[in-house]
Parts: C-alpha cells; structure tokens; sequence
C-alpha cells in the first residue's frame, strides 16, 4: 500500500470517527438537551490524539527504502480524485442552499452558528468522495496484476 492509499484511508477512518462523535453530541445536546458530563477531557480528546499519532506514524512510515513517494500512476489518480471532489462540491452546495428552505420556509431563519457547520460538514463530505474515489481507483486498477 503506498502512500496515497494510506492517506485515503486515514481521512475515511476520520471522517468516519469525526461523524460518530458529532453524532453523539448531536444526540446528547441536540435531543436530550443536556451536554455530556466530561467526556470530551476524558475519552474523546484522548483517543483523537492517539489515532492521530498512530495514524501519522503509519501514513509516515514506508514499507522499504526503494519505495518512491509518489508515481505516474499516483498523479493521475490524485488528478481524477480531485475533479470527482470539486465535481461533487456543486451539488453539495446546492443542496446545503435549498434543502433547508422546506424545512423552514421561505419566511423562516436559520442560526447564525449553524451556517459555519454546514460548511465544516461539506468539507468532511468533499474529503471523503476525494479519499474513495482514490480507493476505488486503486482497486480497479490492481486487479489482473501480479506480483
């Protein structure tokens, strides 16, 4: 696995544990009204720095010295991935646009505070379409190879 496809794995791991807890705190806080008793000092900061840090260590590490960083191969599928992300962020953006007119109307508000998460959110979502379009582009291509 080179360096590429451990990166793509590492953003999908973490958009995917960055989903789960806000998950969770949109439950708690959201739902329940009442915010989680310290369980960002205790759990969730410590275990984000431990992912990170085993994360860091092995997008870092390589499997031998002769290994190059990057290819051919590896630009043209960073190009492709990148088309399919900016491709995506229209759509994105359009829907983050229209989708809450029909919850609140055309006379209705939305929250000041909301409209910064709605772009973080767009940004997790475009990160992740690039992380599995370079997936998908390096599974396709390795079958019928030998090694």
């Amino acid at each position: 696995m080179n360096k590429t496809q451990k990166g793509a794995w590492f953003n999908v791991v973490g958009v995917l544990l960055v989903s789960a807890i806000a998950s969770y705190l949109t439950i708690q806080i959201g739902i329940r009204h009442r915010p989680p008793e310290g369980i960002g000092r205790y759990i969730w900061l410590p275990a984000f720095i431990i992912i990170m840090g085993i994360g860091i260590y092995f997008f870092r590490r390589k499997q031998s010295h002769a290994e190059p960083d990057s290819d051919e191969r590896d630009n043209q599928i960073k190009q492709k991935s990148c088309i399919a992300a900016f491709i995506s962020v229209w759509p994105l953006f359009l829907a983050a646009s229209v989708v809450p007119q029909f919850f609140v109307g055309l006379d209705g508000s939305i929250p000041v505070w909301s409209l910064p998460i709605v772009t973080v959110c767009l940004f997790y979502i475009v990160l992740l379409v690039y992380s599995v379009a370079v997936l998908i582009q390096y599974g396709r291509d390795a079958k019928g190879e030998t090694s």
